[in-house]
């Protein structure tokens, strides 16, 4: 396996992704007493509110990245949706209060619905000839930042580090995976670009083809089931 430019952009874009996710949970006690909402008495719906508007709006952009990806490009499409996540996170680091650390992770919620849509596209442009094996390993940055996250921040926070720096360091680590991503190309780094943009009008065609399919159709009615049988 041989890695470029591109590829350890994504690396860095699902561990700041994944410890994104992760480090708003792992801080909420002290995060919510430095900005005065409560967690008792019914005070946990403040953040359940916090993580519903954080998943519409990744929702949201999921459904129409492939749009502006087919105008734009994948590169720069994912770029700005990893530096606009990194914004969100640097605003949530800044938050003086809970209104803005709402509006905070709704934006960062904008840039990881993208995040979800492309990145294994991405990385698949990047390797076509064995897009499974890169596609693996690019995944596995999931799970690390998930776990790093968990059990350094953790412990830092029970020695009274500031949930403020370590939410910083997640933004600067997503900041840099967008620069990656964004900076001019090079002639040892060039990204395998549509040679012009598709219409959205052809993306809403495949899109509808896709949900017609017979395989879809049945993937979705399984994983529907599997889900009603877990709640049950």
């Amino acid at each position: 396996m041989t890695f470029g430019r591109y590829d350890y952009a994504t690396f860095g874009t699902f561990m700041a992704y994944a410890a994104g996710a992760v480090i708003v949970p792992v801080a909420l006690v002290s995060l919510a007493r430095d900005l005065g909402f409560s967690l008792e008495s019914g005070g946990m719906s403040a953040a359940g509110a916090l993580h519903l508007g954080r998943t519409v709006t990744m929702v949201a952009t999921l459904l129409l990245c492939g749009f502006a990806a087919g105008r734009w490009g994948k590169r720069k499409t994912f770029g700005l949706a990893v530096a606009l996540m990194g914004l969100g996170i640097a605003l949530c680091a800044a938050a003086p209060s809970y209104g803005v650390l709402f509006l905070a992770l709704v934006l960062a919620g904008c840039g990881e619905g993208v995040i979800e849509g492309l990145a294994t596209p991405f990385v698949q442009g990047l390797h076509p000839d064995e897009p499974g094996r890169y596609i693996n390993f690019s995944h596995s940055f999931w799970s690390v930042g998930v776990l790093v996250t968990v059990l350094i921040s953790g412990g830092l926070i029970s020695l009274g580090v500031s949930w403020r720096l370590l939410i910083g360091v997640v933004a600067a680590l997503s900041m840099a995976a967008a620069a990656a991503l964004l900076l001019p190309e090079s002639l040892s780094s060039q990204y395998p670009e549509h040679p012009e943009p598709i219409h959205s009008g052809k993306i809403w065609n495949q899109a509808l083809a896709i949900c017609r399919n017979r395989s879809f159709c049945s993937s979705s009615r399984l994983c529907s089931s599997r889900a009603e049988e877990s709640s049950a």
